[in-house]
């Protein structure tokens, strides 16, 4: 475990052995549900794999969050993944991540629960970035709030969410 914590205004590849798993949340009050956006990329740059899920409800975001993360950490480890950074746009939740500090309840045993299931990863860094250098995996929340279920892409992403991917790849080439 440990930390890089970029906070940057831009996605930024990961250090060569590791892969970046990208997490947003979304809550739709209208719908009552909420959405989770998963995006997995390599130092290449590469998307390894995207996948996105509707929540049959609506929590609070710092819970959204969390649970977001949890699914992260669950769907890299279920693709094989050992040295993960697992970065989102939540900064609270990072710095709780980051703390060696148990957390008390209620959002606190979501924490423990990313904290717990991290340690099932050789390497897992926690890092921070803000909502433009997440733009990904954000769109990718907000799409599942509109599916049935849950969707998986192998080295892809949902075709309206290319132009964020090369948003990105177009600000690491400057």
């Amino acid at each position: 475990m440990g930390s890089n914590s970029n906070g940057g205004n831009r996605w930024k590849a990961p250090p060569i052995g590791f892969v970046k798993a990208n997490f947003d949340a979304a809550n739709s009050e209208v719908s009552r549900l909420s959405g989770v956006g998963v995006v997995i990329r390599d130092s290449d740059d590469a998307v390894l794999a995207s996948c996105a899920e509707r929540i049959d409800q609506v929590y609070k975001a710092e819970d959204t969050e969390a649970l977001a993360a949890l699914k992260t950490l669950t769907f890299a480890h279920e693709l094989g993944f050992q040295n993960v950074v697992l970065e989102g746009d939540a900064l609270s939740l990072i710095q709780a991540l980051k703390s060696q500090e148990q957390n008390l309840p209620p959002w606190g045993l979501l924490i423990e629960d990313v904290k717990v299931y991290g340690t099932k990863f050789r390497r897992v860094l926690y890092s921070h970035v803000k909502r433009n250098g997440n733009s990904v995996a954000h769109n990718l929340a907000k799409h599942a709030i509109c599916i049935s279920d849950f969707q998986v892409w192998m080295e892809d992403v949902p075709s309206h969410i290319v132009p964020f991917l090369h948003l990105d790849v177009t600000h690491l080439r400057q």
